[in-house]
């Protein structure tokens, strides 16, 4: 009977051995880790459109995702729309765990992109940012994909300080890596990440948000574009979709900064009364929605007195946005500010299209830091 027993334990402990051989060898030869495009451990900055359950999309530059992930390698599956305007790719840039910031072109059709490989072994974070404009598409996130056994971890806090801006091209970058005003726009000189939005923001340590459409006024658009004026795009989600309304309480900025005018005026006088009434309206739209955040209306570098001819329209932008600022204080409204930024100068050169240089945007930055900061009490 012993020899029976010792037989068959033989045997078990063989079967046992082979059986964990066999898991080892099935582990080895497990697929990479799927992560869903829904995770709620994805932090995104920006609007962002989750209605469809494929991933979610986003069309406003200045967006970004964090992720912080285990493993050595990094795959993200990304979707481009089709294009509003057929001028380029999207452009992203990211950066793996801090080190220097790399650009993507997003191509035709889902694509899993290797953002990281060869990592070393532990915790990293991804930030993943679009530095072209609505104009150029929406783009949709469709997954991650990780090492056999990573795990996604969740993404590190966002900053507590929050600034929306609002703006036409002077807050998406556009031409702002250009040689200068003669180049047309393209993605490879617009990046968002090189406004004085963005530099604000960074400088403040505040999370950002930009609401921006190059040619978008406040009530009327460059070149008698039809398509809604900036006020009307603010409360949407994606600025080309009427159905993808904006949740104003999903995300309470403590300060909305609006840079707009210089495409009201473009051409001629739009009426005073008719751009003033415009902008108060979008105040007021702002102010209902934000009870307690400063709001900030800056008449921007590139609103000339020069152009258009005989307009001065500087000077005319200049005493209607004071002006504006002015009677809502003396109504109570005590967060309510009016900035102006200097015109452009000829010794800081010029981006594509007259718009104002990588100089003139870090030149802005740091006025407007310090504005923000005295204001907010940051």
């Amino acid at each position: 009977m012993n020899s029976v027993i010792g037989a068959w334990k033989k045997t078990l402990a063989w079967v046992r051995s082979r059986a964990w051989i066999a898991l080892a060898l099935l582990a080895g030869c497990r697929g990479p880790v799927q992560v869903s495009p829904q995770s709620p451990a994805l932090r995104f900055s920006g609007r962002v459109d989750w209605r469809d359950a494929s991933g979610p999309r986003i069309a406003w530059g200045g967006s970004s995702l964090t992720v912080r992930f285990t493993g050595t390698s990094l795959g993200i599956r990304l979707l481009d729309l089709p294009k509003y305007e057929e001028a380029a790719p999207n452009r992203f840039r990211f950066s793996v765990d801090g080190a220097p910031f790399r650009d993507l072109y997003i191509g035709e059709g889902p694509i899993l992109y290797r953002i990281a490989e060869g990592l070393p072994r532990g915790e990293h974070v991804l930030r993943l940012e679009k530095e072209t404009e609505p104009a150029v598409g929406e783009t949709q996130l469709l997954g991650l994909e990780l090492d056999p056994g990573a795990r996604l971890l969740p993404a590190p806090p966002a900053p507590p300080r929050r600034i929306e801006f609002i703006g036409d091209s002077g807050l998406t970058g556009f031409g702002i890596e250009g040689k200068n005003a003669q180049c047309s726009f393209n993605a490879e000189t617009q990046r968002a990440s090189l406004t004085w939005g963005a530099l604000t923001a960074q400088a403040l340590g505040a999370e950002a948000s930009f609401v921006a459409f190059s040619g978008k006024g406040v009530a009327v658009n460059y070149g008698n574009d039809p398509t809604p004026p900036l006020p009307q795009l603010y409360t949407r989600t994606l600025p080309h979709r009427d159905d993808a309304p904006w949740d104003f309480s999903s995300w309470i900025p403590d300060a909305v900064v609006i840079q707009l005018g210089a495409n009201d005026f473009w051409k001629e006088n739009p009426g005073e009364e008719r751009f003033r009434d415009a902008y108060r309206a979008l105040v007021a739209d702002i102010r209902a929605h934000y009870p307690q955040a400063h709001i900030v209306c800056v008449l921007g570098s590139g609103v000339s007195d020069t152009h258009p001819k005989d307009v001065q329209a500087r000077t005319r932008v200049r005493e209607l946005l004071s002006g504006l600022v002015d009677t809502l204080r003396q109504q109570g409204d005590t967060r309510v500010h009016f900035a102006e930024v200097p015109a452009n100068r000829e010794d800081e050169g010029l981006g594509c299209l007259w718009h104002p240089s990588r100089k003139t945007h870090q030149r802005t930055a740091e006025q407007m830091t310090s504005l923000l900061r005295e204001w907010l009490g940051w």
